[in-house]
């Protein structure tokens, strides 16, 4: 293999081979390795029609996906040049990459509220549709090895990004040597994506290697710990690729659930003794811990920046492999990396095979086919990363040991020089910061204070209390004499500037110290209120912390869940739509984000009625009492079944709101193949209220009982905690159970359409179904609302043509499906 098409090419014999999965927090879809390379050529097709062409720039400004691969395999094999902007970057970072690499085209996010206009743009959301009518064009490019196949701008935790050239020669160079390197061999098993798609480390270890390997990729829409950890348990996953901060996040997870269980010593304590034992005995030891990880996960690969002994010594002591290793950008990007037989604590491995590695005044010199040939349109900082015989400068500071292994000491242009001119690294002195309780994060700077350098530590608390001036101390006891800390200060944000790899940005640390800004600790005012202003539409001036969030602020159903969505995108939280009530102000939310809780959901949730069993049961009920007892009351005619003959997949039905009859009406329209596989939502407060009356409780929680088992029914609140209700649907969409709603949300007394909810448009646009209008007529005389019996009467269903949304808004997805509905 020359190039990435040729990698290309071997992915359509795998046929139904499982390639992609995408976990959306509701959905789980996933692509065969077929389904790829149709696409990826539907792809090529829709390229050509828009005029993209052979070397043509096109940049892609969104989160990882299965659509962000096709696009990359699409533009591939159009042979033009992927340029991959980190999606948490900002609209001017974007507009300044697409300038300077005079773009053809810009393909980004609806998720990203800033928007490129500058250019032609296209959704990455909009793909599906867009592909699955646009037939594949097989014509493909002929790519030589050294011609560009990705133009990276570099994240810049030095504030300098530069455009760093990438060609095929040199990607398919270290695909091959990262494999001969770390022989995995996994095509039963899947890796999960956690990092950007926008970085190298990820694309070369959790992209190129599966693939090239025909594993399984698993996406996630959020990167919140639960949804981490319940891929790892769910999907098989074999791999992960992360920086050593993700590492230690997850870590702090797992330690957090042991110690609300009282297990945080003993588990300590078995994690020391445990030490000698081999990785497969271990892994049994500590299978209570393990099985979160699912029944296959064997290895971390670790990069980006140093590891943490203490953070390798958990992994490994739970039994997984953590390899470590090393790179940049330039150089495709590995260089080094541990092995699976070996991982030596605090090296970064041996030199790949065909990368050669030296050192040059302390600096780390390298070469090989996978190191770039240059900086896009930067003749002059292209001429200073090479020395001249052809050596990359990485600007990194290491030492080679006697068996070759590199050891890495720090970033050349991070070195502390103290006024006694002792060289002092970073890296090192983080790491013991980083073990001294009351430190939820620390970094480690050089501030110049006129006679060298100051070795200035900058803290986030955990909220413990422990005074910062304690927690240094404990740190110098640790640091020789020549390397303590001289000086520190207080963040005053929930995070440090980080790059999307969460590498600190030092350079922003350091210019807001210099600045001179005071720190508080905690969530910044700004950033809160920023977030809050966004969901609810009201001003940054009047968002006070007294401030109710519904009643003062106006924060509406679906601005709740915007709201819970961006404080998990922004601090990595777990939580749940039913934390804001009526009664929450600014003041309750900021201490629910500053002290990280996890928020757990209490949901009335069943999945059995679904199974095998439970369809038989309800046919017996829908038989013997249903049919019957409704056969009393309704004379059903039925109109446009012959609409749903040709249905592929769940659908959500939508339906008029009458009578309490509706359900058991609009089931005895369906045609059988459809009536138990259909499950519908119901009121949730209706039943689960808290009632005065107790006789009044016991009736509707025992009708409740009897509905789940005997109509398929499950709860859907209309005030809080949608989001669980959510996440069912797309469970049962997942199993191809289709779904009935009633937008109304409550019964029309005269027959007319009632306003539609909102949530109908949340529903569509997460679950990603075709819509069944249906129209019921008669039921508002047969059993009308506040009726105490039903009379006899005719009763029509009429069933509409399904609606497919492509990328609209909850509105317009709401206001269509009303007429649609209003048409029948």
């Amino acid at each position: 293999m020359q190039t990435l098409l040729d990698l290309f090419q071997t992915f359509a014999p795998r046929g139904e081979q499982c390639a992609l999965v995408f976990r959306t927090g509701v959905r789980r879809l996933s692509l065969s390795y077929h389904e790829l390379a149709e696409f990826s050529l539907s792809m090529n097709g829709w390229l050509a029609a828009q005029g993209v062409g052979a070397g043509d720039r096109v940049v892609i400004w969104g989160p990882n996906s299965p659509w962000w691969v096709v696009a990359f395999w699409g533009l591939t094999a159009r042979g033009a040049v992927v340029v991959p902007v980190d999606f948490m970057s900002g609209r001017e970072r974007a507009e300044t990459i697409a300038r300077l690499t005079d773009a053809r085209l810009v393909i980004q996010s609806r998720f990203k509220a800033e928007r490129l206009t500058g250019w032609p743009t296209v959704m990455l959301e909009e793909l599906p549709h867009l592909l699955t009518e646009t037939p594949p064009l097989a014509a493909t490019a002929s790519p030589r090895p050294d011609d560009m196949a990705q133009l990276i701008y570099t994240s810049g935790t030095t504030g300098n990004p530069k455009g760093v050239i990438l060609t095929h020669r040199n990607l398919m160079a270290n695909i091959l040597q990262v494999n001969d390197h770390i022989p995995v061999v996994t095509d039963r098993f899947r890796f999960l994506s956690l990092l950007p798609l926008s970085h190298m480390f990820e694309q070369m270890g959790g992209f190129f290697t599966p693939l090239y390997r025909g594993s399984a990729i698993v996406y996630l829409r959020t990167l919140k710990p639960s949804a981490i950890m319940e891929a790892l348990a769910e999907e098989d996953v074999y791999a992960v690729i992360a920086v050593p901060r993700l590492l230690q996040l997850l870590q702090t997870s797992i330690m957090r659930e042991l110690a609300a269980h009282h297990l945080e010593k003993p588990v300590g304590w078995l994690l020391e003794r445990s030490a000698g034992l081999s990785p497969a005995t271990r892994k049994r030891l500590f299978f209570p811990i393990q099985r979160k990880f699912g029944p296959h996960f064997t290895l971390f690969v670790s990069g980006g920046a140093p590891l943490d002994p203490e953070v390798f010594r958990f992994w490994s002591g739970l039994g997984s492999t953590v390899v470590e290793g090393y790179g940049l950008t330039e150089c495709s990007p590995v260089l080094t990396a541990n092995t699976m037989e070996r991982q030596l604590m605090g090296s970064v491995g041996a030199p790949l095979p065909g990368v050669e590695v030296r050192i040059e005044d302390r600096q780390i010199l390298a070469r090989g086919e996978n190191v770039f040939p240059g900086y896009y349109g930067n003749d002059e900082a292209t001429s200073a990363a090479f020395t001249p015989d052809g050596w990359f400068r990485t600007g990194d500071l290491g030492e080679i040991d006697a068996e070759g292994w590199l050891h890495i000491r720090g970033r050349e242009k991070e070195l502390i020089v103290t006024g006694a001119g002792i060289n002092v690294y970073p890296d090192e002195v983080e790491g013991v910061l980083g073990r001294v309780k009351g430190v939820r994060e620390g970094c480690v700077i050089g501030l110049d204070r006129g006679a060298g350098e100051e070795v200035h530590a900058v803290l986030i608390l955990d909220g413990s209390g422990r005074p910062a001036d304690e927690i240094v101390r404990e740190a110098n006891e640790g640091l020789d004499s020549l390397h303590q800390i001289t000086g520190f200060s207080l963040w005053p944000e929930a995070e440090f500037p980080k790059t999307t790899t969460l590498k600190v940005r030092k350079f922003l640390v350091k210019e807001k110290l210099q600045q001179g800004r005071e720190v508080t600790g905690g969530v910044t005012a700004d950033l809160l209120v920023g977030l809050i202003a966004r969901a609810t539409g009201a001003s940054p001036a009047d968002i006070r912390e007294e401030s109710f969030l519904v009643a003062d602020l106006g924060l509406t159903s679906i601005g709740r869940l915007e709201l819970v969505n961006f404080l998990e995108q922004e601090f990595r939280l777990d939580l749940e739509d039913s934390l804001i009530g009526p009664q929450t102000r600014v003041s309750d939310l900021r201490v629910l984000v500053t002290r990280r809780e996890k928020v757990e959901s209490r949901d009335q949730f069943r999945f059995w009625p679904n199974r095998p069993w439970g369809r038989f049961i309800r046919m017996v009920c829908d038989l013997v009492i249903h049919r019957p007892l409704l056969a009393c009351y309704v004379r059903l005619r039925v109109e446009g079944s012959q609409r749903l003959t040709d249905l592929n997949g769940p659908v959500l039905f939508a339906a008029n709101h009458l009578s309490y009859f509706d359900q058991p009406t609009i089931m005895s329209a369906l045609p059988g193949s459809l009536r138990y596989r259909t499950a519908t939502a119901v009121w949730a407060e209706f039943f689960f209220q808290n009632f005065s009356n107790i006789f009044q409780q016991i009736w509707k929680r025992s009708t409740y009982e009897y509905g789940t088992i005997a109509l398929n029914l499950f709860p859907l609140p209309q005030t809080r905690g949608f989001r669980s209700s959510l996440r069912f649907m797309g469970r049962l969409a997942d199993h191809g159970i289709n779904l009935l709603v009633f937008p109304e949300g409550e019964r029309s007394e005269d027959g007319n359409l009632l306003p539609f909810k909102q949530g109908l448009g949340i529903m569509v646009q997460e679950l990603e179904m075709p819509v069944v209008p249906v129209r019921i007529r008669g039921l508002e005389y047969v059993y009308p609302r506040g009726a105490s019996w039903p009379k006899r009467g005719d009763v029509t269903v009429i069933f509409g043509e399904p609606l497919r949304f492509r990328g609209e808004g909850a509105e317009e997805i709401v206001a269509a499906t009303r007429r649609a509905i209003e048409a029948l």
